[in-house]
């Protein structure tokens, strides 16, 4: 063979292994891109399908949500023909597990499958429905997600019941020793004694009334709560909450009186009361998911849902986390951004030993931190290159601050000295480097020091 003949040989081989290289660089860098992004919106929370007066429950640390369904994108009334059950275990990806047709109800064919709530207590789980703006009905299954059984096969609350329409039940299960339960329901109307909402104690077997209904009354002068039907009922440090949207009162009693306290929204985002959804808890956070009438109500009775963080006052006032919304509305909750310009400290997914408290800075702050506390962050994206990490914090003693990686007890990316600050209203920005590894993080900040009050933690930030 001619040693020209070998030379081309041997640059053909070497052209094509660089080309073979070069492809497979470009696969695992497409690959790698894929997987640094977010691979789903959190907002809505799903696209496209009619999801309204969506109820999310938390059974066995798994988050079920109980929703209707508007069916026409072009209908001038609601067009609801079934409800769905879906499930998460993060808050981002749903999926489907149930349809609920009303066949399988006393109700029989219909396109009126109105608002929804669900509960468990003996063993059993219920799920409880509205038949239009008539009458309430319950199936009891024994998973979240059924299969479900209409066990009266009639109304639970039919129409005679009381002087208003029995419709969009709302089912609270109290924290006392007997885990009592109550249902309310109705439409409220500021002024108008024909509209307003009931409330009765429920049976232990679930399904039927301890007792008749009784009016609820509401009070107070705060522009809210003016008419609306979905009230919603929920407790939070002794404090029950009744809702219509996100307008809300609040009593120390169930029965009530409840006073009028405000919108824990803005009025964006559907934030008004007309945005059926509910509040609750998911490792010691909290949540506010509702529906809104995107397309406008004048154009059409179809609505998608959305979720938020919400935060507590001191005096118990709501606040759905509308700065979040119009920073991050599309993302939604439970994934982050390493080139955020900020992570709040409150947008947590996951917390222990801690308190989340209003900030003298404005919004809200982690307090009363000790060596035992943990906030979980997880899904953090696009933060390969950063070298460092900001903590904006204030403390009276000092302590230190570690950043792992994927667990409390993981790789320690980054250990940071917080120092006297010389007052818990005097924050500083403690910079520490980052040793940081490729892929998406589930970012744990975990704690060090002695105390019950190690340092108040406002937020953070990557850099570069």
């Amino acid at each position: 063979m001619k040693k020209s003949t070998l030379v081309f040989i041997l640059a053909c081989i070497l052209i094509s292994s660089c080309r073979e290289g070069n492809q497979k660089s470009s696969i695992n860098s497409q690959i790698k891109t894929e997987i640094e992004k977010p691979i789903k919106n959190g907002n809505p929370m799903v696209a496209d399908v009619g999801m309204a007066d969506p109820h999310i429950k938390i059974f066995n640390n798994k988050a079920f949500l109980y929703a209707t369904r508007d069916e026409d994108k072009t209908a001038k009334k609601f067009v609801m023909p079934d409800w769905k059950i879906w499930s998460s275990d993060d808050l981002i990806h749903w999926n489907l597990e149930t349809t609920i047709n009303p066949t399988e109800t006393y109700m029989g064919a219909s396109k009126n499958c109105w608002a929804t709530d669900a509960a468990y207590k003996n063993g059993n789980y219920y799920f409880y429905f509205s038949n239009g703006n008539v009458n309430t009905g319950v199936m009891v299954g024994k998973t979240p997600t059924g299969p479900f059984k209409d066990v009266l096969g009639k109304p639970m609350l039919p129409e005679d019941l009381t002087p208003i329409k029995e419709y969009d039940p709302t089912v609270l299960i109290d924290d006392d020793a007997q885990k009592t339960a109550y249902i309310a329901f109705g439409h409220h109307r500021s002024g108008d004694p024909d509209f307003y909402y009931m409330i009765a104690k429920l049976n232990t077997d679930m399904v039927s009334l301890a007792e008749t209904p009784k009016e609820i009354k509401i009070i107070g002068d705060v522009n809210v709560l003016g008419g609306n039907d979905k009230p919603t009922l929920h407790k939070h440090n002794g404090l029950y909450y009744l809702s219509a949207g996100s307008h809300y009162a609040t009593s120390k009693n169930i029965y009530g009186p409840y006073t009028k306290r405000g919108n824990s929204g803005n009025n964006n985002y559907g934030l008004t009361s007309r945005a059926h959804g509910n509040y609750f808890n998911w490792n010691n956070q909290s949540f506010h998911t509702w529906c809104h009438f995107h397309l406008g109500k004048d154009v059409a009775r179809y609505r998608e849902s959305y979720i938020a963080y919400l935060h507590y006052k001191n005096n118990g006032e709501m606040i759905t986390d509308t700065n979040f919304l119009d920073a991050h509305f599309s993302t939604g909750v439970g994934q982050y951004d390493a080139n955020w310009d900020k992570i709040e400290s409150e947008w947590y997914m996951v917390a222990e030993n801690i308190e989340k408290k209003e900030s003298p800075n404005g919004g809200f702050e982690i307090q009363n931190i000790t060596q035992k506390s943990y906030l979980l962050f997880p899904n953090v994206y696009y933060i390969n290159d950063k070298r460092s990490i900001t903590f904006y914090v204030s403390s009276l003693e000092g302590a230190i601050i570690e950043i792992r990686a994927n667990n409390s007890k993981g790789k320690v990316l980054a250990s940071c000295n917080i120092p006297k600050t010389g007052g818990w209203n005097n924050y500083q920005p403690i910079k520490c480097n980052l040793n940081n590894t490729n892929g998406v993080k589930d970012v744990y900040i975990t704690f060090k020091g002695s105390g019950n009050d190690l340092l108040h933690l406002d937020w953070f930030l990557f850099n570069n």
